[in-house]
């Protein structure tokens, strides 16, 4: 066992926020982390998930989220807490202070979950995205998700290879919270996570941020709730169909029905509501279904449509479908079911 970063070098460092890795404070998503940790290493990836750590890469690399300690050449018989101890005894999380930390539930938990609660999570694999801002209850999130851009600076310095070509300078975005992912013209935004593409001559970047991720605490303390809430009232019209507001293209039929649903729609009229009530009338009422078929109806909604091999985690923005996994969803350019044009997307952690 060795470490690469050793702790004192670390608190050296001058932060602002108290954790390293603010994004990595839940023990469930360092864990996801860990999807390419080496089958032979001798310590497993849920007890380093645990101990604080979420994988760096290459080789065994992990990282603590609250020190930015780095441990790699894991052997048999280590202890993930305790080599966290001995390499960083500083670090406030391994010594047992609260930083904050979330733990995964066990499988007991989990088993003692309701079925009817975990379905209503992924439920119809829609989620209302285009809801008005003084109608939102979720709570804002206390730490931006990518503390190491939080200074605009770093953020307009992710822009050296921006597409000569794109009409939106870097400077704007940049300033209305966004870094350059360097894919296309793809940008997130370093506090909620909202990712934005598919930029168009005339676009204002804070304008798009407050109309599609309205609930970012950074757009809200930068403009105002005046100013989201305005921009939300000029983008919806309420009395309009949800499905008129998907996107600014014109839409096509739908490739995919939800259900494999046999009958046509027309397109760009039938909005998530009418899908909704059309999936109800078409299923007969029947007697409630069995828990293991409850489990494989979760099972088939949880996986990815295109690659039918990993759990959703992407939230389409404007049309709000979940359908595919974080390693899919790059590389759509429009929505599988209702092939609207996606135009940003968020991520999704499904408990």
């Amino acid at each position: 066992m060795e470490d690469i970063l050793p702790a004192e070098d670390t608190e050296a460092e001058p932060r602002n926020l108290p954790l390293f890795k603010s994004s990595m404070w839940c023990e469930e998503r360092r864990l996801r982390t860990f999807q390419h940790w080496p089958d032979s290493n001798p310590v497993s990836a849920p007890d380093l998930a645990k101990a604080g750590f979420f994988f760096l890469g290459p080789g065994d690399r992990v990282q603590c989220f609250c020190c930015g300690g780095i441990l790699r050449s894991w052997e048999a018989g280590d202890v993930p807490m305790l080599e966290h101890l001995k390499f960083f005894p500083s670090c406030r999380f391994a010594c047992g202070k609260e930083v904050g930390n979330e733990q995964a539930l066990s499988l007991q938990e989990q088993e003692m979950l309701p079925i009817r609660d975990i379905l209503d999570c992924v439920d119809g694999q829609i989620f209302s995205l285009l809801q008005r801002l003084d109608t939102e209850e979720t709570a804002l999130p206390s730490h931006p998700e990518y503390p190491e851009m939080r200074m605009e600076e770093m953020r307009l310095a992710t822009f050296h290879n921006w597409p000569p070509y794109n009409e939106m300078y870097p400077e704007q975005l940049a300033r209305a919270g966004f870094f350059y992912t360097g894919h296309g013209d793809t940008v997130k935004c370093f506090y909620c996570d909202g990712t934005m593409r598919d930029w168009m001559l005339g676009d204002d970047p804070w304008k798009e941020h407050a109309k599609w991720f309205p609930r970012c605490e950074f757009l809200l303390q930068s403009k105002g709730r005046a100013f989201v809430t305005r921009v939300q009232e000029t983008s919806f019209n309420p009395q309009e169909p949800l499905g008129d507001s998907w996107s600014r293209d014109e839409q096509e039929p739908s490739a995919i029905q939800v259900y494999a649903d046999p009958a046509p729609r027309d397109s760009g009229t039938s909005g998530l509501k009418e899908e909704a009530q059309a999936e109800c009338s078409d299923e007969p009422a029947g007697p409630m279904l069995s828990t293991e078929d409850q489990l494989r109806r979760l099972q088939a909604e949880r996986m990815c449509k295109v690659c039918m091999d990993k759990d959703v985690s992407v939230v389409f923005v404007p049309c709000g479908h979940l359908v595919a996994c974080a390693e899919c969803a790059p590389n759509l350019r429009r929505c599988p079911i209702c092939r609207a044009s996606i135009r940003g997307s968020v991520r999704t952690f499904l408990s």
